[in-house]
C-alpha cells in the first residue's frame, strides 16, 4: 500500500477509537446523571476536542428524543 493509503487508514483508525471513546464518555455521563453541558465538557477535556467537535458527537451518540 502507498504512503497515501497508510495515511488515510491510519486516520480512519484515529477517528474510529476517538469516535468509540467518545460514545463511552457520553454514556457514562449520562450513567452518572450529568447534564448535557458537562458531559460537552468532558469531551473536550478528554478528547482535547473543540466544542463543535464534542456537540457533533452528542448529536451521534446523544439520548434521541422520540
Amino acid at each position: 500500500m502507498s504512503g497515501l493509503g497508510m495515511s488515510i487508514l491510519e486516520e480512519g483508525r484515529v477517528e474510529g477509537r476517538t469516535e468509540g471513546r467518545a460514545e463511552e464518555i457520553i454514556e457514562s455521563g449520562y450513567d452518572f446523571g450529568l447534564s448535557e453541558c458537562d458531559i460537552l465538557a468532558r469531551l473536550q477535556k478528554k478528547l482535547q476536542i473543540t466544542l463543535e467537535q464534542a456537540k457533533r458527537y452528542m448529536k451521534l451518540f446523544g439520548k434521541q428524543t422520540v
